[in-house]
């Protein structure tokens, strides 16, 4: 793709100030322990759609993927908690998901390789059970164990942690048993979607891509993307729903005058969101204004409510970017990568044959390929590896950093409230 081609090259011949460029932010923010974006990939722009700071998803990793980030946690540890050998996963609770538990069986093997003691904890009030069985995807088994406070430590059972690996992202509250405790937790609880609001998130990106853009002397608008919040809207209500409207066909005529400035003829589109939602949920497209005026029910009903029933009332307004990335079976994709403290871990690529370039891909149908688009089996980790374009890898890096800002802000402005407590 000649859009990636000129990135990945400029890339390589500015790779030193790129890399002072990234410790010099490194230095300066709390990056994420861990974290895992969403790209799109067209002929005319890169860039991240999404950015998980709880990332599941790990067992879609290819087996060289998963040692690098083995490799990457014990460096992380070891330099920062060089004490620690014993790490508790707290994940998800309210979910029977397989496919999640499989992530948590791989997640715990990952650490576990690299010879760290690992149990996952359960924290819950509505729990009354001491031990929970859950099955993966492959029929295996994670042992899950209720979370207990003993003055300021967690423990579970006889185990009891040195920190605590969070791997649940708190959409509707954030768990009094996990602050102002004596163990770290990593990443802090405070910055679970009960306080992250995307378009913030996206301002912090387009801010740092813009200064990338300028030392790769390349154009910031194909690796930046165009995010505007709404806030306090209710679908059901016409008054909310011509507010995103308006905002909506603002955009798009931005967007077009950017088009047409470089030559694109595709007409732009754009997505909205729920500003603090995840798992693909709260997400429609839209051409135009119209397309939100005239909501039907079932579209009113989508975005309602988010992950554990949280009300939507605000949302953003993002670009849309069409994914030129295909399977060899003519499915469209998108590309997902890990990072541990914004150093690439590795990625697949997710796949739906129940949607076309311009749909949201993270709902039903979606399906988990190697980066390399092998078949499952076939891949060794070197084909992923070629496939790892540094384009991909140095965006990522920057959504990374731009979480760091994010955890930076919240934690300034008190983290979590005592609503979400």
């Amino acid at each position: 793709m000649e859009l990636l081609d000129k990135i990945n090259g400029r890339i390589n011949e500015k790779s030193s100030a790129i890399e002072r460029w990234m410790e010099e932010h490194c230095e300066k923010v709390i990056v994420p322990l861990y974290t895992s974006v969403d790209l799109r990939v067209s002929e005319h722009k890169v860039a991240p759609v999404d950015t998980n700071v709880f990332p599941a998803g790990f067992n879609n990793l290819c087996q060289v993927f998963r040692e690098r980030a083995a490799g990457l946690f014990k460096q992380y540890f070891l330099r920062k908690y060089p004490k620690v050998k014993k790490i508790l996963i707290v994940p998800e609770l309210h979910t029977r998901n397989a496919h999640y538990w499989e992530n948590i069986y791989v997640l715990k093997s990952i650490l576990e390789s690299v010879n760290f003691l690992v149990e996952v904890g359960l924290v819950s009030d509505d729990l009354y059970e001491e031990e929970v069985h859950f099955q993966t995807a492959s029929g295996k088994e994670v042992e899950a164990y209720k979370a207990k406070m003993d003055g300021y430590r967690v423990f579970v059972s006889s185990f009891v942690p040195d920190l605590l690996l969070i791997n649940n992202d708190f959409s509707a509250k954030c768990p009094k048993m996990l602050r102002d405790i004596w163990q770290p937790v990593e990443p802090p609880v405070e910055i679970g979607w009960h306080t992250r609001k995307k378009s913030i998130h996206f301002d912090f990106y387009n801010k740092l891509a813009a200064k990338v853009a300028e030392i790769l002397d390349i154009d910031p608008w194909i690796i930046s993307i165009e995010t505007a919040p709404e806030m306090n809207v209710d679908f059901d209500d016409r008054e909310g729903r011509e507010r995103v409207a308006i905002s909506l066909d603002s955009m798009l005529g931005k967007l077009r005058a950017e088009h047409k400035k470089r030559g694109i003829v595709e007409e732009p589109f754009l997505f909205v969101k729920s500003n603090s939602g995840t798992y693909g949920m709260a997400v429609i497209n839209a051409r135009n204004g119209d397309d939100i005026r005239t909501l039907n029910a079932e579209g009113r009903k989508r975005m309602r409510v988010t992950k554990s029933g949280k009300p939507v009332r605000d949302v953003v307004i993002q670009e849309g970017i069409p994914t030129s990335l295909r399977s060899p079976d003519n499915i469209v994709g998108e590309p997902v990568v890990y990072l541990v403290e914004a150093k690439v871990a590795g990625g697949f690529m997710r796949l739906n044959k129940e949607k076309n370039e311009f749909d949201n891909l993270n709902t039903k149908g979606m399906e988990f390929s190697c980066i390399c688009l092998e078949k499952e089996g076939k891949c060794e980790g070197k084909e992923c590896e070629k496939s790892f374009s540094p384009a991909f890898q140095l965006i990522c890096r920057i959504a990374s950093i731009a979480a760091g800002y994010e955890i930076e802000k919240i934690i300034r402005e008190g983290g979590c409230s005592e609503e979400s407590s």
